[in-house]
Protein backbone atom coordinates (compact mmCIF):
# COMPACT_ATOMS: atom_id res chain seq x y z
CA UNK A 1 0.00 0.00 0.00
CA UNK A 2 0.97 3.59 -0.88
CA UNK A 3 0.18 6.77 0.87
CA UNK A 4 -0.19 9.60 -1.38
CA UNK A 5 0.61 13.18 0.35
CA UNK A 6 -1.22 15.57 -2.13
CA UNK A 7 -3.48 18.40 -2.31
CA UNK A 8 -4.70 20.10 -5.48
CA UNK A 9 -3.00 21.32 -8.01
CA UNK A 10 -0.40 20.09 -11.39
CA UNK A 11 2.56 18.58 -9.39
CA UNK A 12 0.24 16.04 -7.56
CA UNK A 13 -1.74 15.22 -10.32
CA UNK A 14 1.73 13.96 -12.02
CA UNK A 15 1.96 11.30 -9.54
CA UNK A 16 -1.71 10.47 -9.32
CA UNK A 17 -1.84 9.84 -12.91
CA UNK A 18 1.01 7.41 -12.86
CA UNK A 19 -0.42 5.79 -9.89
CA UNK A 20 -3.47 4.98 -11.60
CA UNK A 21 -1.74 3.86 -14.79
CA UNK A 22 0.02 1.20 -12.87
CA UNK A 23 -2.83 0.38 -10.55
CA UNK A 24 -1.30 1.10 -7.63
CA UNK A 25 -3.28 0.43 -4.33
CA UNK A 26 -2.84 3.62 -2.65
CA UNK A 27 -4.87 6.13 0.18
CA UNK A 28 -4.78 9.90 -0.11
CA UNK A 29 -3.84 11.99 2.57
CA UNK A 30 -4.72 15.29 2.02
CA UNK A 31 -1.56 18.22 3.15
CA UNK A 32 -3.83 21.16 3.47
CA UNK A 33 -0.91 23.73 2.13
CA UNK A 34 -3.33 26.59 2.15
CA UNK A 35 -3.37 26.35 6.20
CA UNK A 36 0.41 25.17 6.54
CA UNK A 37 0.23 21.23 7.03
CA UNK A 38 3.19 21.30 4.68
CA UNK A 39 5.30 22.53 7.25
CA UNK A 40 4.25 20.37 10.38
CA UNK A 41 6.86 18.03 11.57
CA UNK A 42 5.34 14.86 10.73
CA UNK A 43 5.14 15.72 7.04
CA UNK A 44 8.91 17.50 6.85
CA UNK A 45 10.14 14.12 7.39
CA UNK A 46 8.64 13.09 4.58
CA UNK A 47 9.19 15.93 2.30
CA UNK A 48 11.97 17.65 3.31
CA UNK A 49 11.42 20.67 0.83
CA UNK A 50 7.93 20.98 2.53
CA UNK A 51 6.06 20.74 -0.96
CA UNK A 52 3.17 17.90 -2.46
CA UNK A 53 3.37 15.43 -3.48
CA UNK A 54 5.01 12.69 -1.67
CA UNK A 55 4.69 9.12 -1.45
CA UNK A 56 5.50 6.16 1.53
CA UNK A 57 5.52 2.68 0.02
CA UNK A 58 4.84 0.70 3.08
CA UNK A 59 5.53 -2.73 1.17
CA UNK A 60 9.14 -1.79 0.09
CA UNK A 61 12.14 -3.85 0.88
CA UNK A 62 13.30 -3.03 4.33
CA UNK A 63 10.21 -1.47 5.45
CA UNK A 64 8.28 2.12 4.67
CA UNK A 65 9.66 3.76 2.46
CA UNK A 66 9.23 7.90 1.53
CA UNK A 67 10.07 9.74 -2.10
CA UNK A 68 9.33 13.45 -2.31
CA UNK A 69 9.48 15.53 -5.73
CA UNK A 70 7.12 14.50 -8.22
CA UNK A 71 9.49 13.57 -10.97
CA UNK A 72 11.58 11.22 -7.90
CA UNK A 73 8.33 9.90 -7.55
CA UNK A 74 7.08 9.06 -10.99
CA UNK A 75 10.76 7.24 -11.31
CA UNK A 76 10.37 5.16 -8.70
CA UNK A 77 7.25 3.86 -9.64
CA UNK A 78 8.06 3.45 -13.24
CA UNK A 79 11.08 1.22 -11.72
CA UNK A 80 8.74 -0.41 -9.04
CA UNK A 81 6.46 -1.63 -11.40
CA UNK A 82 8.52 -2.06 -14.64
CA UNK A 83 5.97 0.17 -16.52
CA UNK A 84 6.20 3.37 -18.92
CA UNK A 85 9.81 3.70 -18.87
CA UNK A 86 11.89 1.47 -21.36
CA UNK A 87 14.75 -0.81 -19.67
CA UNK A 88 17.77 0.44 -21.86
CA UNK A 89 18.22 1.91 -25.13
CA UNK A 90 17.55 5.59 -26.39
CA UNK A 91 13.70 4.75 -25.59
CA UNK A 92 15.12 4.95 -22.13
CA UNK A 93 17.38 7.87 -22.42
CA UNK A 94 15.11 10.38 -24.36
CA UNK A 95 11.91 9.22 -21.40
CA UNK A 96 14.34 10.47 -19.16
CA UNK A 97 15.46 13.72 -21.05
CA UNK A 98 12.08 14.53 -21.38
CA UNK A 99 10.73 13.82 -18.07
CA UNK A 100 13.13 16.34 -16.83
CA UNK A 101 12.61 18.89 -19.46
CA UNK A 102 8.99 18.82 -17.91
CA UNK A 103 9.90 19.24 -14.24
CA UNK A 104 12.53 21.64 -14.96
CA UNK A 105 11.50 23.73 -17.97
CA UNK A 106 8.08 23.56 -18.72
CA UNK A 107 6.98 22.85 -14.95
CA UNK A 108 9.14 25.43 -13.50
CA UNK A 109 7.97 27.71 -15.95
CA UNK A 110 4.47 27.95 -16.28
CA UNK A 111 3.66 28.54 -12.57
CA UNK A 112 5.48 31.98 -12.93
CA UNK A 113 3.78 32.66 -16.56
CA UNK A 114 0.43 32.18 -14.40
CA UNK A 115 1.48 34.35 -11.27
CA UNK A 116 3.13 37.36 -13.36
CA UNK A 117 0.53 36.89 -16.29
CA UNK A 118 -2.56 37.02 -14.03
CA UNK A 119 -0.83 40.30 -12.57
CA UNK A 120 0.15 42.03 -14.98
CA UNK A 121 -0.89 45.77 -14.31
CA UNK A 122 1.67 45.35 -11.39
CA UNK A 123 4.23 43.38 -13.05
CA UNK A 124 7.22 45.26 -14.88
CA UNK A 125 7.09 44.78 -18.47
CA UNK A 126 10.56 42.99 -18.52
CA UNK A 127 9.57 40.23 -16.03
CA UNK A 128 5.91 39.38 -18.48
CA UNK A 129 8.12 39.55 -21.70
CA UNK A 130 11.03 36.83 -19.80
CA UNK A 131 7.70 34.51 -18.92
CA UNK A 132 5.86 35.04 -21.88
CA UNK A 133 8.97 34.34 -24.49
CA UNK A 134 10.17 31.31 -22.29
CA UNK A 135 6.05 29.99 -22.41
CA UNK A 136 6.03 30.07 -25.47
CA UNK A 137 9.78 28.58 -26.58
CA UNK A 138 8.51 25.79 -24.52
CA UNK A 139 5.78 24.65 -26.03
CA UNK A 140 7.38 25.69 -29.34
CA UNK A 141 10.10 22.74 -28.42
CA UNK A 142 6.87 20.83 -27.66
CA UNK A 143 5.53 21.02 -30.62
CA UNK A 144 8.35 20.13 -32.97
CA UNK A 145 8.84 16.63 -31.06
CA UNK A 146 5.13 16.11 -31.22
CA UNK A 147 5.54 16.82 -34.78
CA UNK A 148 7.51 13.79 -35.26
CA UNK A 149 7.01 11.59 -32.35
CA UNK A 150 3.71 10.21 -30.85
CA UNK A 151 4.69 10.88 -27.55
CA UNK A 152 7.77 12.29 -26.20
CA UNK A 153 9.64 9.21 -25.48
CA UNK A 154 8.91 8.04 -28.74
CA UNK A 155 6.36 5.68 -29.91
CA UNK A 156 5.67 4.48 -25.99
CA UNK A 157 3.56 6.80 -23.53
CA UNK A 158 6.09 7.39 -20.64
CA UNK A 159 6.38 8.86 -17.51
CA UNK A 160 7.59 11.38 -19.76
CA UNK A 161 3.76 12.41 -20.98
CA UNK A 162 2.13 12.60 -17.83
CA UNK A 163 4.07 15.17 -16.01
CA UNK A 164 3.94 17.47 -19.26
CA UNK A 165 0.79 16.87 -19.74
CA UNK A 166 -0.67 17.45 -16.39
CA UNK A 167 1.52 21.34 -16.57
CA UNK A 168 -0.01 22.18 -20.06
CA UNK A 169 -3.76 21.11 -19.84
CA UNK A 170 -4.89 23.51 -17.47
CA UNK A 171 -2.71 26.20 -18.60
CA UNK A 172 -3.58 25.96 -22.49
CA UNK A 173 -6.31 28.49 -22.73
CA UNK A 174 -4.52 31.40 -20.64
CA UNK A 175 -1.76 30.66 -22.97
CA UNK A 176 -3.43 30.72 -25.83
CA UNK A 177 -4.87 33.88 -24.93
CA UNK A 178 -1.37 35.77 -24.22
CA UNK A 179 0.29 34.31 -26.74
CA UNK A 180 -1.31 33.24 -29.62
CA UNK A 181 1.15 35.41 -32.22
CA UNK A 182 4.25 33.91 -30.39
CA UNK A 183 3.26 30.42 -30.48
CA UNK A 184 1.32 30.31 -33.71
CA UNK A 185 -0.71 26.63 -34.84
CA UNK A 186 0.26 23.62 -32.73
CA UNK A 187 -1.15 20.38 -34.14
CA UNK A 188 0.66 18.12 -32.36
CA UNK A 189 0.29 19.40 -29.33
CA UNK A 190 -3.13 19.16 -29.90
CA UNK A 191 -3.43 15.74 -31.07
CA UNK A 192 -1.38 14.61 -28.26
CA UNK A 193 -3.44 16.26 -25.88
CA UNK A 194 -6.41 14.27 -27.05
CA UNK A 195 -4.61 10.82 -26.85
CA UNK A 196 -3.13 11.07 -23.17
CA UNK A 197 -6.48 12.86 -22.11
CA UNK A 198 -9.09 9.86 -23.55
CA UNK A 199 -6.77 7.27 -21.33
CA UNK A 200 -8.90 6.22 -18.55
CA UNK A 201 -6.21 6.09 -15.89
CA UNK A 202 -5.33 10.09 -17.12
CA UNK A 203 -8.91 11.17 -16.54
CA UNK A 204 -9.22 9.09 -12.93
CA UNK A 205 -5.75 10.73 -11.88
CA UNK A 206 -6.81 14.13 -12.82
CA UNK A 207 -9.96 14.11 -10.23
CA UNK A 208 -7.51 13.26 -7.45
CA UNK A 209 -8.05 14.35 -5.10
CA UNK A 210 -11.37 15.37 -5.72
Amino acid sequence: MITFYTWHGPNSRKVAIMLEEIAAPYTVSLVDIANGEQHKPDFLRISPNNKIPAIVDHDAPGGPRSVFESGAILLYLAEKSGRFLPKTGQGRADALSWLLWSMSGLGATLPQFHYFGDREAETQPAVLTRFYDETARLFKVLERRLAEREYLGGDEYSIADMPTYASAVGQLPNIGKKLAEKLGPIPGIERWLKAVGARPAVQRGMRVPS
